[in-house]
């Protein structure tokens, strides 16, 4: 692609600043609002999945990151998509395409990832159901972050706000919202009526083949769908690490259950960050060259957000405190999280771009790359955080 010169956001540290705060900061707010609902779902509902279902406690990291990456990269290659003008309404055919790619590139990572927690875990009883729940999940899940996707996308570009800086963080919020709970509402589903149960998994996946059916593909998505499953499937066995650590020290993180109801927020919000940083990123490099990155919005952009880290921190604490007391459980801050939380968030912005010009150097679509692979990174980095506070917390 020729580089081609195109001013992307707002000129000046002042008006930068202002719009990170009242669009940037807003949309991290929801966010952080709605992985609490996942949060607490997982909080209440922890011990019984360490009991009776502990092969997903092996699957959540990476089925979580798994849905962040992949429409969180969808998000990143639809704005550059609507910069170029490929794409006007959420009903035209390339979005389907591109919600098909989507789906269709991680069932190959979710196999990866239920094998290593089946093998870890010497093939439990409910290895099988645990396959079928995961797959029923992915396939609905898919589909809804696949058009909300598209929607977020679509119409805050029509509105004058830069995607980047809205799309990445809210759809990988909007995938936490809905991945535990479906998870967890599908093994009651499961539990209290099994032939409805595999008869709705079937119906998903006909949905699934109609969907591909009405997909056109292009030498451009074959070229995404190989480079994305490839990362995908990268990035599954990396993701095996966190769901190790989640599944090795839940005894520890069950002993403060705060931590359990914070999870998907860290890692969501760490993964935010990094993925705004990454798409930023993207987008300039892909409409401008690396000249792009010269460029003192750039810096900025990443100043900006980087001046948001405390707040979030700390709201994610305060908020889970409530959470938890809400469910049944006695909670407080946790000052070494509140202090630690921003050096977190400071490192995996800087992996994020790092990793999105990496690949731009190496002709490799940086918005295929980019938020995926910062988002596993947040994922190993979020989890092994949240087992040194347990460990601490608990005198081990």
């Amino acid at each position: 692609m020729l580089p081609v010169k195109v001013t992307v956001g707002t000129r000046g540290w002042r008006e930068r600043l202002k719009q990170t705060f009242l669009v940037t900061f807003p949309a991290l707010l929801l966010c952080l609002a709605l992985d609490f609902v996942g949060g607490g779902v997982l909080g209440k509902n922890f011990e019984m999945i360490v009991t009776s279902y502990p092969l997903l406690l092996i699957i959540l990291p990476g089925l979580n990151d798994l849905r962040g990456n992949v429409f969180g990269a969808m998000a990143s290659r639809m704005t550059t998509a609507l910069h170029l003008g490929k794409i006007r309404g959420v009903l035209d055919k390339e979005v389907t395409t591109n919600v098909s790619i989507a789906i269709g590139s991680s069932k190959i990572p979710l196999i990866i990832l239920w094998i290593a927690g089946t093998i870890k875990l010497g093939f439990p009883d409910s290895a099988f159901v645990v396959l079928l729940i995961v797959i029923a999940s992915a396939l609905v899940v898919g589909l809804l972050l696949g058009y909300s996707t598209a929607i977020i996308t679509v119409f805050s570009y029509r509105w004058g706000a830069d995607p980047d800086m809205i799309a990445a963080p809210l759809i990988t919020s909007v995938a936490d919202v809905i991945t535990i709970p479906s998870l967890v509402y599908l093994v009651f589903f499961y539990e209290s009526n099994e032939t409805a149960f595999y008869a709705f998994t079937a119906l998903m996946i006909a949905l699934l083949v109609l969907l591909i059916l009405r997909s056109k593909y292009g030498r451009e998505h074959i070229k995404a769908f190989k480079e994305i499953g490839g990362v995908l499937t990268g990035l599954a066995i990396l993701e095996i690490f966190s769901g190790s650590m989640l599944e090795s020290y839940s005894d520890f993180i069950s002993q403060v259950i705060i931590l359990s109801v914070m999870y998907p927020s860290i890692l969501d919000s760490v993964g935010n960050f990094a993925s705004i940083a990454a798409a930023t990123t993207s987008t300039r490099l892909n409409l401008s060259g690396e000249s792009a990155l010269k460029d003192r919005e750039f810096y900025f952009d990443i100043s900006a957000l980087l001046l948001l880290t405390p707040i979030i921190g700390f709201l994610t604490n305060y908020i889970a405190v409530h959470v938890t007391n809400l469910i049944g459980y006695h909670a407080t801050l946790i000052w070494p999280f509140i202090l630690g939380y921003p050096f977190l968030v400071a490192a995996n912005i800087a992996i994020g771009v790092i990793i999105a010009l990496i690949s731009f150097r190496f002709n490799i679509d940086p918005d295929n790359v980019g938020v995926p692979t910062v988002t596993t990174v947040a994922d190993i980095t979020g989890t092994l955080f949240v087992v040194l506070l347990a460990k601490m917390m608990v005198g081990a």
